[in-house]
Formats: C-alpha cells, sequence, structure tokens
C-alpha cells in the first residue's frame, strides 16, 4: 500500500503576514517506544514544538522514516511504503534549517537549526494508487520568529494606505531607519504591492554595527528603534517620520518579526504608465468564464491534449518597472490539490513573446523592421532569446531604444500575448499496449487496468519586480484544466488485413462473422454483426457504417458511456455484435467503417486530426 501525504508549511511573521517555509528539509520519525503517541498526535500542534540538541538529533536517528525539501512555496509531497516500513501510523515531523527565507547574505555563519513540529496521524483517504492526505501547518509568530532570530534575520512587513479612505497604496518605496548615538542606520527598502505591502528585509549586523565595529558597539539594547519614509518611485518625499518616532514604546526595541501600517495623507498618482502582468487565455480560452468547475471548455468540453499557449498581458519594453514572471502547476489527487511546482525549462518549447521593431539599414534606404523575441529557444545565437531562470522565471525585455534612421538603437520589444507554451507531456503522458497477452479483441471491454485515468491540474501565474527580485506583486490562476495525452497499441481485425496501430484512442472493429480464423474472405448474406471497441477517456462521437452501392444501411450511432462505446453482447441465441441488415444489398463488396472522434483541444477549438478510423471490407452473396 502506498501513502502519500502532502503538506503546505508557513511560518507567521505577524497576524497579516506569513511566508512560506521555502527549501527547508523535513524530517519524519517514527514514535519512539518511551513516547505516548495517542496523546501527543491529539494535541495541539504548537504544543509539540521544540528545537532539538544535537545529542537529540542522533538518539531518533534510527527512527527516521524519510526526509524531503519543500519547493519554493512551502509544499512537500511525499511517498511512504513497503521501502519506508510504514503502514499508515502517526509520525513526528521535524523541519531542518540551514537558513530561513530571505535571509540576507551575511560575513557571519549560523549552525543548523531542527525541531519538531508535530507529532500528527494523517487522515487518509482512498485514491487511486493507494491512500492520500492533506496537512497545512502555519508556525506561530512566536516560534517562527524565534527560529529566525537564530540566523540573524529580521523582516519588517508592512502596508501603506491612505489615510483619509484606507485604500492601498501601490508602488511607493519604504525606507526603514534605526536610530542609532552616532547615525541613523538605514536597514533597507521595499516597495508596495498592489495591496499596499511592502516587506524589508535586513540582519543582526545591519543595526549592530557602528563606525567603529568591530572595536565599539554602542547599540546596547536588543533591538533597533524604528522610524520610517515613504517616497514616489520618482524620488518625492510622501512621508518622513522624525527619528525621535523611533523611541515611541512601538518602535523602540523592535523584535526580529515587526510589522507596521503606514498611512499618507496625500496620495501620489499612480503612473499609468506601467503594466501590470495577467494570464489571461489558453489559446482561444479565456481563464475566467470559458471553463467548467470540472476544467473542461465550456464550449464544447473539450480537455487539453499536447503544447498549449499560455497567453496574457506583458508590459512592453519601455515600462518603467522591471518585471518577470513564471507558471506553477498542481495536480488534483482524490480532489485534494497537491503542491505546487514550477513550469521548467524542461518543460517550455522555444515561444515567440513578441517582436522587437528596429531601424534597419536596407539598399533601399533606412527602414523600420522587426525580429522575433524568443523564449528558451536552443538556437543560442539568435539575437533576441532569453533562457528560463531556476525557479521557472522569465524576465520581460527591457529593449526600448529605437534610435533614429543613421543612428539605429537597440530596438523596442512589443509583446504579443503570448506569455509560454507549456508541453502537457510533461505533466501527463500515458502509454498502454493491448497487442500483448491477453489480447484485446474488437467488441470485448478495456481492461480496467489500461484505462487512462482524467487528469486535472492548476495553473498559477505569478509575476514580480525582477531588479532586484521581489515577493510576488501580480498573481491570477486558473483553477482546474483537464490534461490528457494518451496512445493506444492494439489489433485491428486479424483475419483480414490485420494491423497493430497505435492511436490516441482505442478504435478496433470487425465483423463477428469473419472472426473465424480463414475466413477473412468469406462472403456475407442477409446478417452482418460488427464487433466494435471505442475508448478515450474524452470520447465524444462513434459512428458506424457502410460504404459501397446504395441502397446502404443506416449508419448507427452507439451512446458513449464513461468513455467507452463496446458492441452488443450475445443474447437470446443472437451472435454478439450490432446487427445490420444486408439482405437488400446487391451482390458487390462492401466496406463497414466506425469513425470516433475526441473532445481534446489544443486551444483552438477541436482537433480534427483525432477523428479516428477503422474499416473491414466483405463481399455480399
Amino acid at each position: 500500500m502506498h501513502y502519500t501525504f502532502i503538506s503546505k508549511l508557513q511560518g507567521r511573521l505577524c497576524s497579516e503576514c506569513l511566508e512560506p517555509l521555502s527549501r527547508v528539509k523535513v524530517r519524519f520519525y517514527r514514535p519512539r517506544t518511551s513516547q505516548n503517541v495517542v496523546a501527543m498526535a491529539a494535541e495541539p500542534a504548537k504544543e509539540g514544538f521544540r528545537i532539538l540538541t544535537n545529542q537529540e538529533i542522533k538518539q531518533k536517528a534510527n527512527y527516521l522514516i524519510t526526509e524531503t525539501e519543500t519547493d519554493d512555496q512551502g509544499n512537500l509531497r511525499v511517498t511512504l511504503g513497503e521501502k519506508e516500513k510504514y503502514q499508515g501510523g502517526p509520525f513526528e515531523i521535524d523541519i531542518c534549517c540551514t537558513t530561513v527565507p530571505h535571509r540576507k547574505p551575511s560575513s557571519k555563519e549560523y549552525l543548523p537549526i531542527q525541531f519538531t513540529l508535530t507529532t500528527l496521524q494523517p487522515r487518509w483517504r482512498d485514491a487511486r494508487n493507494g491512500l492520500v492526505a492533506s496537512w497545512e501547518h502555519v508556525i506561530s509568530l512566536r516560534y517562527w520568529c524565534g527560529i529566525r532570530a537564530r540566523f540573524g534575520a529580521w523582516v519588517i512587513c508592512g502596508q501603506v494606505t491612505d489615510c483619509q479612505t484606507g485604500d492601498p497604496i501601490i508602488g511607493v518605496k519604504v525606507r526603514a531607519f534605526d536610530v542609532d548615538w552616532l547615525q541613523d542606520d538605514e536597514l533597507g527598502q521595499g516597495i508596495t504591492n498592489a495591496a499596499g505591502r511592502f516587506r524589508i528585509d535586513y540582519s543582526t549586523e545591519d543595526f549592530k554595527q557602528t563606525p567603529l565595529s568591530p572595536w565599539v558597539n554602542w547599540e546596547m539594547i536588543g533591538g533597533p528603534d524604528l522610524y520610517f519614509r515613504v517616497e514616489s518611485t520618482s524620488g518625492t518625499l510622501l512621508l518622513a517620520e522624525p527619528a525621535s518616532r523611533g523611541r515611541d514604546a512601538d518602535r523602540e526595541n523592535a523584535g526580529p518579526c515587526f510589522c507596521v501600517k503606514l498611512c499618507l495623507k496625500e496620495v501620489p498618482s499612480i503612473p499609468s504608465d506601467h503594466t501590470y502582468p495577467l494570464f489571461t487565455k489558453v489559446g482561444q480560452y479565456r481563464v475566467d468564464s470559458d471553463f467548467t468547475a470540472a476544467g473542461l471548455t465550456v464550449s464544447g468540453n473539450y480537455a487539453f491534449t499536447g503544447t498549449i499557449p499560455l497567453r496574457g498581458i506583458l508590459p512592453d519594453g519601455g515600462d518603467p518597472v522591471a518585471m518577470e514572471y513564471r507558471f506553477q502547476y498542481a495536480k488534483f489527487i482524490a480532489g485534494v490539490s497537491g503542491p505546487l511546482t514550477p513550469v521548467d525549462t524542461t518543460m517550455i518549447p522555444p515561444t515567440i513573446i513578441g517582436q522587437v521593431e528596429y531601424w534597419r539599414n536596407t539598399a533601399s534606404g533606412w527602414q523600420i523592421g522587426s525580429r522575433d523575441y524568443w523564449v528558451n529557444h536552443p538556437d543560442l545565437s539568435l539575437p533576441f532569446n532569453t533562457s528560463v531562470k531556476p525557479g521557472g522565471w522569465v524576465e520581460v525585455p527591457r529593449l526600448n531604444d529605437m534610435g533614429s534612421p543613421g543612428s539605429p538603437g537597440t530596438g523596442k520589444f512589443i509583446p504579443n500575448s503570448w506569455l509560454l507554451h507549456l508541453d502537457t507531456r510533461k505533466l501527463v503522458n500515458e502509454t498502454f499496449d493491448l497487442s500483448v497477452a491477453p489480447v484485446h479483441k474488437a467488441g470485448e471491454p478495456v481492461p480496467s487496468g489500461k484505462k487512462a485515468g482524467i487528469h486535472t491540474y492548476t495553473l498559477v501565474f505569478e509575476a514580480r519586480e525582477a531588479s532586484p527580485p521581489s515577493g510576488i506583486t501580480d498573481t491570477n490562476s486558473l483553477p482546474k484544466i483537464v490534461i490528457s495525452n494518451t496512445t493506444y497499441t492494439y489489433n485491428r481485425h486479424p483475419n483480414w488485413a490485420p494491423s497493430t496501430p497505435t492511436h490516441a484512442a482505442v478504435c478496433s472493429l470487425d465483423i463477428n462473422e469473419m472472426v473465424v480464423a480463414g475466413s477473412g474472405c468469406g462472403t456475407m448474406f442477409d446478417e452482418l454483426h460488427a464487433l466494435y471497441t471505442a475508448y478515450h477517456p474524452h470520447l465524444n462521437t462513434v459512428t458506424v457504417y457502410m460504404e459501397g452501392n446504395p441502397p446502404l444501411p443506416s449508419s448507427h450511432t452507439p451512446a458513449v458511456a464513461a468513455g467507452e462505446v463496446i458492441s452488443p453482447p450475445a443474447a437470446g441465441g443472437s451472435p454478439a455484435g450490432d446487427l445490420f441488415d444486408i439482405s437488400g444489398l446487391p451482390p458487390c463488396a462492401y466496406i463497414l467503417w466506425m469513425r470516433i472522434e475526441l473532445n481534446l483541444t489544443h486551444g483552438w477549438g477541436l482537433i480534427t486530426d483525432y477523428r479516428i478510423w477503422d474499416h473491414v471490407a466483405f463481399c455480399k452473396a
């Protein structure tokens, strides 16, 4: 039995500010015989928190089940089973940190810290391939800020609003200072996002140092005494708190996590020339209106396959804010969304995200020209081509110098609404072989173990300021999108022109009267019983019909159920198969056809290439 444990871990910096426990090591331990496991699993998670000594870590080493690492968003997924000798019982969860998120580089070295988070009995639920459980946890401010302090990592989380309306103010610079005896230390600065929020990370050295350090350190109290200044992007002073504000009780000796709210009496006008990145479409389908709750397209109930275009809005080369963006995805398992994983360079085929317009010198004189701007093209000699950075980030091009005829510049980037192409086969790509023993035959259902699943994902778009990288400033998502990539190898009518094709679906047709070995060239008389199997999780229509001299029997369109169509079984002494009355056909050669259509799209309507055929010829006596 396989047990899949999915979790999201965060730490609280203040009541309105959380941060993911990104890239930390998570260790799972079996309970020790000396522990009261039932009581420990029942108590609140915060009661089990404990920082461990090296001796304690060594003592529990033999009880380790497995360990893993969280992603950038604090998500983890681990599968336990026979290899780990795990059978679904409670386990102890430890976190091992060699650093903490957003810690500024420092000359001081810090030792790793391992702490026990809790003892947990997961609530396992049935899934397709075993059992699954999910658990989200936020470490309390007291504990998490204490861990951060041990790494010399200090943080300020805040929000800037309009004093009169309370509305958030976007795109202003907040600078934080510490009141010192000789000179005030600037701890750092941050830019407010769409919610008016900002974050400033600084280190112990930023406020402990003085001009006489390391010989004399005049700062004797534990934390900084904070005051703030707010400026517009052009440098206009909007708020200037006096240094004495840092000596007030609510600002003096601030702790490693400090949250503040600032308001402006005079609100600056927000620059209108900044374009906010946005994910708007998959091909022609809008993410906010053209998808069903299940993740199919509203028009046609299509699932997505192959390479699909993720489209939206990007700033052009003249935007005042340098931006970068990425996509993340998560798979739904037993109705639960798993951890987010970045769409990385291996999943992104070469994509043209826009053009660069520029002056070029031709035989007819100076003219305006353009070149494509690529993302992830393997030909690194292309003049406009950017690679995908670690974490899946793509920088928005900053080219904005047209120059003039005779004095050309680097050109200007013009986006084209393409964000990225996504190769969905990197998410799911199922292959099945029905041609091997036990060999599948037309008229038989596809074995349950060889039926493709319904694969649902969520796509999350994120953008942030690129220089230097900031927190996420813009984000939206497509909650559910169904993706299907399948190939089936199967046998077709082995007694007449046999073949073993490989298609996206099963489309197998035969004639009952010709299935006996050696009868492939036999003749039909008054009745023909069509044997057929059509299968795909997104099967649309199935049509069985005849070709030849009229008058021909009417075509049959059997109903699709659960993605499968099977010809009728033998009943009441009648042969198996779908009966066609051919008594009125004149003696001649005919062809029995089956055509199936799949509800699949690359993003631009139904893919007609996925209309799959099979056929069998026969003679009417």
